[in-house]
C-alpha cells in the first residue's frame, strides 16, 4: 500500500471519528486539570518535581494556612475564629487510626479558602481541618447539594483545579464522592500512613 493511500485512509478515519450526525447535541466540555510538572530520569522509571515549591507556596494559596499548624494558630487565620480553640476542644475523627481530631467551618465563611468559587456549593457545605498531635495535616472540602444547588460537582472541580498543580512534595490532592457529597481532600505530603484514608459519611 502506497503512502498516498495510507494518508487518504487516515484522513477518512479522522473525519468519521469527528463527524456528528445532524441535530446531535454538542459534546459536553470537560475541564482539564494540570498536575504539577515532573522531570523523569533517562530510563523513565523515577521522577521528581520539575519546579521547586515549598510550604510558602501553599500558604500563599490558602491565605496563610500551613500544614503543621496547631488548632489555635490555624483558627486565628480564619475570617471568623472560634473562641477558646485548642487541641482538647476538638472532636475525634473516628475513621483514622490513632488520635486525629478536627473542626469545621461553612464554605461561605471560609474566606480565601473558598478559592474564588463561581459555582454553587449548597448551603450545608463545609470545610474540615484535620489534626494529628504534630499539627494540621488535611483540609477536606465537603460539598453537599440541596434545593438551591442540586449539583456540587462543578464546585469540586474548581477547588480541585486550584490545588492539583501543587508539587507532590508539598500537598497531595484527591477528589471523590461519598453518596451525593463531593469531597476534595488536600493532605500534607508527609502525612504517611494517614494519606490514603478517606472520609466515611457518618463518622464525623
Amino acid at each position: 500500500m502506497g503512502p498516498r493511500r495510507i494518508a487518504l485512509l487516515l484522513l477518512l478515519g479522522a473525519g468519521q471519528a469527528c463527524a456528528q450526525p445532524p441535530g446531535a447535541p454538542p459534546q459536553q466540555t470537560r475541564p482539564v486539570f494540570f498536575p504539577a510538572p515532573v522531570q523523569w530520569d533517562s530510563d523513565l522509571l523515577r521522577s521528581r518535581p520539575a519546579i521547586s515549591q515549598t510550604a510558602a507556596d501553599f500558604a500563599n494559596l490558602t491565605g496563610g494556612i500551613m500544614f503543621g499548624m496547631s488548632p489555635a494558630d490555624l483558627n486565628a487565620k480564619l475570617p471568623e475564629p472560634y473562641p477558646g480553640m485548642s487541641w482538647n476542644a476538638l472532636t475525634l475523627a473516628n475513621e483514622y487510626p490513632g488520635e486525629v481530631r478536627y473542626f469545621g467551618v461553612p464554605v461561605d465563611a471560609a474566606g480565601p479558602l473558598r478559592m474564588g468559587l463561581t459555582a454553587c456549593t449548597g448551603t450545608g457545605s463545609y470545610l474540615v481541618f484535620l489534626f494529628r498531635p504534630e499539627g494540621f495535616f488535611r483540609l477536606s472540602y465537603r460539598l453537599i447539594p440541596d434545593k438551591t444547588c442540586t449539583d456540587t460537582n462543578p464546585a469540586a472541580e474548581q477547588i480541585f483545579a486550584r490545588f492539583v498543580p501543587m508539587a507532590r512534595n508539598v500537598a497531595l490532592s484527591v477528589r471523590y464522592h461519598v453518596g451525593k457529597t463531593q469531597v476534595v481532600d488536600i493532605t500534607d505530603a508527609t502525612a504517611g500512613y494517614l494519606t490514603p484514608i478517606r472520609w466515611r459519611q457518618g463518622t464525623n
